[in-house]
């Protein structure tokens, strides 16, 4: 069966990247509209082998037919105006800002598909994304005490002006960078609270408890922006709760759905890969049960696009099920 798709923001850098993916799976079988800001009205995008044109987004179009789902590959703002009307008409949309994910499932296929119900269903956060894929299997079976994570975040995490700020070296020219990233790290993302902890930061902490199911975890994070265009990288250090060995660690890494276990995850063999590379586990010299691993995601793809095209075919699966 067909359905009607809307995908807002298909310009951007996630939105393109989405359309790729939706070709790429098979999916562009189906009624795909896409919207844009009111700068990209009347472009045109090759998708799946034809130019589609963009619709400006507004609500004289996006309300003027039905859709089964909607992804929104956008902010804040835009998800919180569109979307709650779409959901009461009875649109599954899959959200991937920030604005509904305390409220609503937040979900990563290969973790926690089984809470995706309702309209509103949320995409965590990129690093969080990479992090849980990596992290179920062992939390499943071993339990975990404490995370420790340390991002190593890419500019296209932050959009297509940060990515056009890239080699900018004089800090008044920039707008959508605090400071020049070129060659340079900028240790924190988002906003800095009373605490000293970043709002990156404080997204990881929650959505890796949400979408694991466990709030007791002790969880600490340190985020940072560095000069790589795509490709995030984190290094997490964590504690179980029952004894295990670094051998029976990579064994389950190994099984574990999304991941593959390389020897040196890197930046540049995560790009245009759907998995989650991970690589560097050993254990803690000074605690029997401490490890650590390092691993690196393509941001766009299983940190976004990927992440919220498989939630999407699982949901269009559910519905042709029903019928």
């Amino acid at each position: 069966m067909k359905f009607n798709i809307a995908i807002i923001g298909a310009t951007g850098l996630v939105g393109r990247t989405t359309l790729k993916i939706l070709e790429e799976r098979g999916l562009c079988r189906h009624n795909i509209f896409l919207f844009a800001s009111s700068k990209s009205e009347g472009e045109k995008v090759l998708f799946a082998g034809k130019s589609k044109k963009i619709i400006s987004l507004c609500e004289e179009t996006l309300y003027q037919r039905v859709y089964d789902f909607a992804l929104f590959c956008t902010g804040e703002d835009i998800s919180r105006k569109y979307i709650d009307l779409l959901a009461k008409a009875g649109c599954q949309v899959i959200d991937f800002s920030s604005a509904y994910r305390k409220d609503y499932p937040l979900i990563v296929p290969e973790v926690n598909m089984a809470d995706a119900q309702g309209n509103i269903i949320c995409n965590p956060n990129c690093s969080t994304i990479a992090s849980v894929v990596a992290l179920n299997e062992i939390h499943k079976r071993f339990g975990l005490e404490r995370i420790v994570y340390s991002t190593y975040q890419a500019v296209s995490g932050a959009g297509k002006g940060a990515m056009s700020e890239f080699d900018e070296t004089n800090s008044m020219h920039l707008q959508f960078l605090d400071y020049p990233i070129k060659n340079n790290l900028i240790p924190y993302i988002g906003s800095i609270d009373g605490n000293g902890c970043c709002t990156e930061e404080k997204k990881m902490l929650f959505e890796t408890k949400k979408i694991l199911n466990d709030f007791d975890i002790k969880i600490s994070a340190m985020t940072v922006r560095v000069p790589v265009d795509i490709g995030h990288s984190i290094s997490i250090f964590f504690e179980t709760k029952q004894n295990v060995s670094v051998d029976e660690l990579r064994k389950v890494l190994d099984e574990s759905e999304g991941v593959k276990y390389i020897t040196h995850p890197m930046p540049m063999l995560s790009r245009e890969q759907d998995y989650v590379l991970v690589g560097r586990l050993k254990k803690d010299e000074f605690n029997d049960k401490s490890f650590s691993l390092f691993l690196s995601s393509d941001n766009l793809r299983k940190g976004a696009g990927q992440n919220g095209v498989q939630i999407l075919e699982k949901l269009i699966e559910r519905k042709n099920s029903s019928l």
